[in-house]
């Protein structure tokens, strides 16, 4: 009976060790990617904020493949890395990855697949998307 409570204690210890990282599941936005790959072909700009709504305020452009190790040296924290375009905690897709933050939170994180549109760097939540020949320029604004 002893051997068996010690391992119930066992378990339950496990069980409470895994779940520190932070982090959210990858997800493919369809929508951002049809937004982002319009913007490139039809010119204009628009807030990232109008195109990705939520609780974010900053966001984090990684062109992929990207090892974990990778995102979470850009991050400089770490990162559960699992989801859509996923492979043993790497994404392996050759497009973007674009992981939102509430202050130091990851609150979403997001494939566009193939699309790679979108330049590397960190980006504050006012950040505008300015379509330059056909490319993509992430701005924020000068007057802060």
């Amino acid at each position: 009976m002893r051997v068996i409570a010690t391992l119930l204690v066992l378990l339950a210890l496990l069980a409470g060790c895994g779940g520190n990282t932070p982090g959210a599941t990858v997800e493919f936005d369809e929508g951002l990617k049809k937004a982002v790959t319009e913007l490139a072909r039809s010119g204009g700009s628009r807030p990232l904020k109008e195109l990705s709504p939520g609780d974010w305020t900053s966001v984090h452009v990684l062109l992929g493949p990207a090892s974990g190790a990778r995102i979470e040296r850009e991050l400089g924290q770490p990162a559960e890395v699992e989801g859509d375009g996923t492979h043993d905690g790497d994404y392996v897709q050759d497009g973007n990855l674009l992981v939102f933050r509430r202050d130091d939170e990851i609150v979403r994180m997001v494939s566009l697949g193939q699309t790679a549109a979108l330049g590397e760097g960190r980006y504050d939540a006012d950040v505008v998307l300015t379509a330059r020949d056909g490319a993509i320029e992430m701005t924020e604004p000068v007057n802060r």
